[in-house]
């Protein structure tokens, strides 16, 4: 969601200025390149970049193109094939080995403004949608660049009908992660500090009101004060937080008594992913009665928290625990690359998942 939130601030900028600008989409891809379907990418009128659609092979030839794409006033749909090896030929020094197609957008004025009302309601979504573009293939079917928005069963949100039953291009769009850091210590303000770098959404909750507040986590999306070892505490928090399978919580507050509350409540309320700063050994004491027999912990637990990086300082340990996180959420399980058999993305041809 932060490649969305940075195109949303460009184009609004840009509206600011009265400047004219070209919204690049990669609408699909095959092969090995390195973007997916959903990068984007703004060209304003005097050649200022916001964002990035592929490793920096395409963007000189973006920006090069984009004038003519202002003076048109119309989409054009960009092919690159990097399949080739005569880069020379090309004259882009292409990296990847794939297809893009590339939609090239002149906006301004009216057509500006609609693009930032858009993506503002994209942004705004609290569920997985799915953006269709047309293609512009069908003579009789909706313009180039024309758009819909669907939900996960496929019904319409906004948008053109008509490309429900059309050749069009799909981005399923992702809602940010919502992490939720319970423990408001030293420790948690890289965590907090990389998690917004990543473009989550993310709430700090705390009992003490001296260590929950702005001035420590600047960057946080919410603070919350709430003491759940006292019987209002768990009022408090499920009437200020979203907890549910979506939700990501990292218990860390270094206090059995209150890493016990977290860990219980976080349980209670169904949350998808509960990690937990320390030994499997204390998890299990945290546990209690919920603890099962075997000595296992529930799928849900990850305990200790992170990924094995060797991390000893507390920006290493965020950045185990963020690693994580992305590799739990994007259904891998953290290993290296080299090691990895197959794709490194699993992108099938033109119909593409990514996060915003």
């Amino acid at each position: 969601m932060r490649e969305l939130d940075r195109i949303h601030g460009g184009l609004a900028n840009a509206a600011a200025r009265r400047e004219p600008v070209v919204l690049a989409t990669v609408l699909g891809v095959e092969g090995s390149v390195y973007r997916g379907a959903g990068a984007r990418m703004i060209v304003t009128a005097s050649g200022e970049t916001i964002g990035a659609v592929s490793g920096g092979c395409l963007e000189a030839d973006i920006v090069a193109r984009s004038p003519g794409v202002l003076a048109a006033g119309r989409p054009e749909l960009a092919r690159y094939d990097t399949r080739v090896s005569d880069d020379v030929v090309l004259g882009l020094g292409l990296g990847c080995q794939g297809l893009i197609d590339v939609l090239l957008e002149p906006l301004a004025n009216d057509s500006l403004n609609e693009a930032i009302a858009f993506y503002g309601r994209l942004r705004g979504q609290r569920d997985p949608v799915t953006v269709l573009t047309s293609l512009g293939k069908d003579p009789i079917g909706p313009p180039l660049g024309t758009r819909a928005v669907t939900d996960s069963r496929e019904n319409l949100i906004e948008g053109d009908a008509t490309l429900l039953a059309q050749q069009a291009a799909r981005e399923v769009v992702r809602p940010s992660i919502p992490l939720v850091v319970c423990g408001a210590g030293t420790d948690a303000m890289p965590l907090v500090r990389l998690a917004k770098l990543m473009g989550w959404n993310v709430t700090v909750v705390d009992h003490r009101a001296s260590f929950a507040t702005a001035a420590r986590f600047p960057d946080a999306d919410a603070l919350v004060c709430a003491n759940l070892t006292q019987e209002e505490g768990d009022g408090v928090l499920a009437t200020r937080i979203t907890l549910d399978a979506r939700t990501v919580a990292v218990v860390m507050a270094h206090s059995a008594p209150y890493d016990r509350a977290y860990l219980h409540a976080m349980l209670e309320a169904g949350v998808g992913y509960v990690g937990v700063l320390g030994p499997r050994r204390r998890t299990i004491e945290l546990l209690g009665h919920r603890a099962p027999e075997t000595g296992a912990l529930p799928t849900v637990i990850h305990a200790p928290v992170g990924l094995d990086l060797g991390a000893e300082t507390p920006e290493e340990i965020a950045l185990s625990i963020v690693a994580e996180i992305a590799a739990v959420h994007a259904g891998r399980e953290g290993g290296m690359l080299r090691e990895r058999r197959g794709p490194i993305h699993d992108r099938p041809s033109h119909q593409v998942e990514v996060d915003a």
